[in-house]
């Protein structure tokens, strides 16, 4: 990505205020924290 379109992007970039009532999957929710868990972290201590 060439740093002007990736200036544009941070620019245009927005937060999301509202969220679907829709309740997140149980297996959403162990992929989303099995990631965490293999997730770099300072000096690879991964408590």
């Amino acid at each position: 990505m060439e740093i002007d379109a990736f200036l544009d992007l941070v620019r245009r970039r927005r937060s999301i205020r509202r969220f679907k009532p829709d309740p997140v999957p149980e297996e959403y929710i162990e992929k989303i924290l099995e990631a965490g868990r293999w997730a770099m972290s300072g000096a690879n201590g991964q408590p």
